[in-house]
């Protein structure tokens, strides 16, 4: 990533071609193939004939120095420039770590993200929140069966104080209007008897053009869709906060300290959903989910069946 020329660009006014190319040494047309690398990687920049350049979006870029003057001064969130993925990262960084271990980074240049299923995720740079959280536990990994449910509902309830009607698809998707905010992907590295090692990853869509949700599979929502304004350092220590209080507390009180909450949140909570098991489609209504987290669904004969991250695909019905 093109960090030079990035700190260079503002919202506020155009500069020109001309003085970054004097300021850089080079032809003002190698400043504008610059430019087109970054609006290749997702950063909205604008080019006006007789002005220059300037950002499309007032960027507040994740910064240490930021974080600390909001208060992150318990522990370090490291803040990672142009990577993969948070979750890989974290990953590597957890090898070794002795129980206890916990750890928080943030990016705003993630080249490979994945949701579930190894489904790629799309990150927009400097327009969503991509943060990732490990911990060492001395835990056997059963211990955190249904950790990702529960870090929905610490997410969904920190959006919805500061002002977003923030809702959860089972089994790891946040909502807003109806439309998909964000998503959490848990990973383990473990052995039977513990202990664990456990990455939590979170990307919540802060703000999307409308050509780029319309590209999309699923309609997508972001915070900037309430028109409301918001810190998104201060955000991020929120949600920091709460997670990490999460890590500590989870493995003495399982999903059941989360489960009444998590149905508050429920956005499928009655819904006709549809759902394949072992190639066959069946339909039924939602009905929260039990104490392991799986999605009940009432099928016609009355009967729950339940469905469980991995075996299924649960979907509305249109």
């Amino acid at each position: 990533m093109d960090f030079t020329l990035l700190s260079r660009l503002s919202s506020q006014h155009f500069v020109s071609g001309q003085e970054l190319a004097e300021e850089a040494g080079c032809t003002r047309a190698a400043i504008a193939k610059r430019v087109a690398a970054l609006r290749e990687a997702g950063v909205l920049v604008e080019a006006r004939s007789r002005h220059g350049y300037r950002l499309l979006h007032p960027y507040d870029w994740w910064s240490a120095q930021a974080l600390q003057a909001r208060g992150a001064h318990s522990h370090e969130i490291h803040v990672l420039p142009a990577i993969d993925s948070t979750n890989l990262w974290m990953r590597t960084q957890l090898q070794g770590g002795s129980p206890g271990a916990m750890l928080t980074a943030v990016t705003d240049f993630q080249r490979a993200g994945r949701g579930r299923r190894g489904r790629q995720w799309l990150s927009l740079p400097g327009r969503q929140i991509t943060v990732s959280w490990g911990c060492c536990s001395a835990s056997a990994p059963f211990v955190w069966l249904g950790a990702a449910l529960a870090v929905g509902v610490e997410v969904a309830e920190v959006l919805r104080a500061q002002g977003w009607p923030v809702q959860l698809k089972w089994p790891n998707d946040l909502w807003l209007d109806g439309r998909k905010l964000g998503g959490i992907l848990v990973e383990m590295d473990a052995m039977a008897e513990g202990p664990t090692r456990l990455v939590i990853g979170l990307g919540i869509n802060e703000h999307v053009l409308p050509e780029e949700a319309a590209s999309l599979e699923r309609e997508v929502a972001a915070l900037s869709d309430c028109k409301q304004s918001w810190d998104r350092h201060q955000l991020l220590l929120l949600l920091d906060e709460r997670v990490r209080a999460l890590l500590q507390t989870f493995p003495v009180a399982g999903l059941s300290a989360w489960h009444a909450r998590w149905g508050r949140l429920d956005a499928l909570a009655g819904q006709a959903v549809r759902f394949e098991l072992d190639g066959v489609w069946h339909e039924g209504a939602a009905a929260g989910i039990d104490a392991q987290g799986a999605l009940q669904v009432r099928l016609a004969n009355g009967h729950l069946h339940a469905c469980h991250a991995g075996e299924v695909s649960v979907r509305p019905q249109s």
